[in-house]
């Protein structure tokens, strides 16, 4: 429907052109909306007889490479009106998208955190204040809320919420599709107000070239699915942004309506993070840029410093006022709660391992450059050329476009990370928590690439810009394409794309393959038909039992916490496994584990597989060592790890201190060694420096066993284990002492 009105359009509003060069149909087309020189320029232009009776616009029209640009200060009142048609459409065709193409594609562990959280908060004002699981709620099931989440606001979290549970959707198996249209509108919400920025400085064109940048960047449209945590305050604080460039703009008396739609936008960004606050101290400091910079500016602010100073107050404690209300921990404390959030916030106490250059480290000790690195090897390069080349042009055209403007959006863009970096904030999975400075940045590429394009003289160069740009996003928007809906997961050529990227980063860290997972084996394995409970091994619980609760009704399923490496010990017939978090070493030589019976794949690498043993041979050796039977235990799990699942690395520190326990002394001090080459858990080495200490005491070594059987129990010091085998050691070795004592005495 939309080529035939595009096509109607340029039927009707085209003047005929004639037959004889095809190339210059294509040109006028493409110059009328707006890609090509001026026609509204053109057709102003008084008619002046030629011979043959054509006009001399008609002849400018059939030399199109003859037509000079306008000059930069009067591009934007030239431009084509179909451009701002183009931009709303434009925005309207992703809204689109969106919604349908984010329908069922899963969702993550932290999405149903944040969406018990805000039906939490809710809970809290429709019952008085008398119900405060919102400060957490440490239940084993998917109702589950951490309390570290009261140090989140739930700024967008009472929209899905309350229209869930409005419409019901709460209870089926829509409702995180439900959300995932409100994350997908306020994703569309960034890319509208970048696109309104772009266009202050360079006209509608600039805003085309800024959201489309946006819109085809993997992984801005693959978060902006389902990620209920970035994109929404991404929306916030770019609305937050453009509304302190018309505040600056209606200096020295800004207007009520834009006053109290920043001090809106500033209440949400604020309740969705406190970073929200980094704009607001920004406005203060470009208020006094501008005072300081125009001519005259200074003594009007002067002036009106009454009025200026009251909006601002507005702006602030009117915001802040009305983040307190509706954020049910500060409300409690708002005071001290405040602080106390934003002290968490920023020295965020959790450890989350990841996976980093191949390198197996923990969040809190990641390398100063992981954030500029994670977007130099994520976003596409041409968007990374195109960022570069537009910093350049606005450096070096000032006078062209309002410096003022341009410092801003590049101070709120690049001013976060070197905050992060200086103030080592706790960044982990990439980039994404810095998702909203990356508007600023594609606004000042959209400046750059339509500062070029209205400087290039002939119209072919023009159309051979716009094949550049559209060649220079096509291998990320194919691989997307061809790896829907894990879009986020792309890496670019600098890092040899995500094939070379597999190994050595996080790459599915939402861990969204598992519901194709989860899907698959429901539809495949006989759990719906079987009248006994199965056990499903998971490290993703919190998904599984609500997609199953959710999805497959009556389906008699227990779910448990496991993971790829210890996944031994706990009884399971099936498990559901992601690659993420797992030690590099590990990984490159363990993954997919044996007994895989589907493995979702990413760019035909694994992501995430499903397991099946019937057999569990390690369980039933996990039985006779707590029968004290060591031989059975050890010849069962000799043959679960030589024949079912050598890949089990996790079993290899217990495997170490059985074979210790039947005296087989060098394969202790092997497995010991190899258990703790691979890391895999603190019990797992706790077992591994046992058996090295009972092998050490075996062999009559009793000063290195009682050294080693003190290092476990550092490792673990609530576990009795190690300190009876120490207690035996130190007995034997000083029953020995005393022999050799009396054996010297009667000599």
């Amino acid at each position: 429907m939309l080529g035939v009105c595009c096509i109607k359009i340029i039927v009707r509003g085209i003047p005929n052109l004639g037959p004889e060069n095809p190339f210059l149909h294509f040109s006028a087309y493409f110059s009328y909306f707006g890609f090509g020189f001026n026609n509204l320029e053109i057709m102003s232009q008084k008619k002046k007889q030629v011979p043959g009776g054509m006009s001399q616009p008609q002849l400018e029209e059939r030399k199109p490479d003859s037509i000079t640009v306008p000059a930069a200060n009067t591009a934007l009142a030239l431009e084509s009106p179909l451009l701002k048609k183009f931009f709303f459409g434009s925005i309207l065709l992703m809204l689109i998208i969106f919604v349908t193409s984010g329908y069922n594609v899963g969702f993550h562990t932290d999405e149903s955190d944040m969406n018990n959280y805000g039906k939490a908060n809710v809970a809290y004002y429709t019952s008085g204040g008398k119900d405060t699981s919102c400060l957490g709620l440490l239940t084993d099931d998917d109702t589950r809320i951490e309390t570290i989440f009261r140090y989140y606001g739930s700024g967008f979290e009472y929209l899905p919420v309350i229209f869930n549970k409005l419409t019901g959707l709460d209870k089926g198996a829509n409702e995180f599709n439900s959300r995932h249209i409100f994350i997908n509108i306020f994703g569309v919400l960034a890319l509208l107000f970048s696109g309104l920025i772009a266009k202050k400085l360079g006209g509608w064109r600039a805003a085309l070239f800024t959201v489309w940048l946006i819109f085809l960047t993997p992984t801005i449209f693959g978060l902006t699915l389902f990620d209920s945590k970035d994109i929404p305050f991404c929306a916030g604080y770019t609305a937050m942004l453009y509304l302190i460039i018309n505040l600056l703009e209606e200096l020295p008396n800004p207007t009520w309506r834009t006053t109290l739609l920043l001090m809106l936008a500033f209440a949400y960004t604020m309740s969705t993070r406190v970073a929200g606050l980094l704009l607001i101290l920004t406005l203060g400091m470009f208020i006094v840029i501008y005072g300081i910079s125009k001519t005259g500016m200074f003594k009007l602010i002067l002036g009106n410093i009454k009025q200026i100073i009251l909006k601002l107050s507005i702006i602030f404690f009117g915001g802040l006022i009305l983040v307190v209300i509706t954020w049910p921990f500060l409300l409690m404390n708002p005071v001290h709660n405040f602080f106390e959030a934003l002290s968490v916030v920023k020295k965020f106490p959790m450890m989350i391992p990841l996976n980093f250059e191949g390198i197996y480290m923990s969040s809190l000790t990641v390398p100063a450059y992981y954030l500029p690195k994670s977007m130099l090897i994520t976003i596409p390069i041409f968007a990374t050329l195109a960022i570069l080349t537009g910093i350049l042009i606005a450096f070096l055209k000032k006078k062209e476009y309002d410096w003022r403007i341009t410092t801003l959006i590049l101070f709120t863009s690049i001013f976060p990370i070197v905050y992060a970096i200086v103030s080592n904030v706790v960044i982990y999975t990439l980039w994404r928590h810095f998702l909203f400075i990356y508007p600023g940045l594609c606004i000042i590429a959209g400046i750059g690439l339509n500062h070029i394009f209205s400087n290039l003289k002939q119209q072919r160069y023009r159309i051979a810009l716009i094949v550049v740009c559209a060649l220079g996003m096509l291998r990320p928007v194919m691989w997307s394409v061809n790896n829907f809906p894990y879009n986020y997961c792309y890496f670019n050529e600098f890092v040899g794309g995500y094939k070379k990227a597999y190994y050595e980063y996080e790459t599915d860290y939402w861990k969204i393959t598992m519901k194709n997972c989860l899907e698959w084996m429901m539809k495949n394995e006989p759990i719906m038909q079987s009248k006994d409970s199965i056990t499903v091994g998971t490290d993703m619980p919190m998904f599984v039992q609500y997609y199953l609760k959710h999805h497959y009704k009556g389906a008699k399923v227990k779910v448990v916490l496991n993971d790829v490496p210890t996944r031994y010990g706990v009884p399971w017939t099936y498990c559901i496994f992601s690659k993420q978090f797992i030690n590099p070493e590990y990984f490159e030589k363990f993954y997919p584990p044996k007994g895989s019976i589907f493995a979702e794949k990413i760019d035909g690498l694994t992501e995430c597989v499903v397991l099946k043993d019937t057999a569990r041979l390690d369980l039933l050796a996990r039985k006779a060592y707590e029968s004290r039977n060591s031989v059975a235990a050890d010849s069962l799990l000799s043959l679960y790890l030589t024949r079912d699942a050598p890949d089990n690395v996790g079993l290899f520190g217990v495997m170490a201190f059985i074979k210790a326990q039947v005296r087989k002394n060098d394969e202790a001090f092997k497995y010991a060694s190899l258990g703790l080459q691979y890391n895999i858990s603190p019990i797992s080495n706790y077992f591994a420096v046992s058996g090295i200490g009972l092998a050490y005491a075996n062999q009559g070594q009793y000063d290195k066993a009682i050294e080693k059987l003190k290092e476990a129990i550092n490792i673990l010091p609530d576990n009795g284990l190690a300190n009876n085998v120490l207690n035996a050691v130190l007995k034997i070795k000083a029953e020995n002492q005393s022999a050799n004592i009396t054996n010297q005495q009667k000599k």
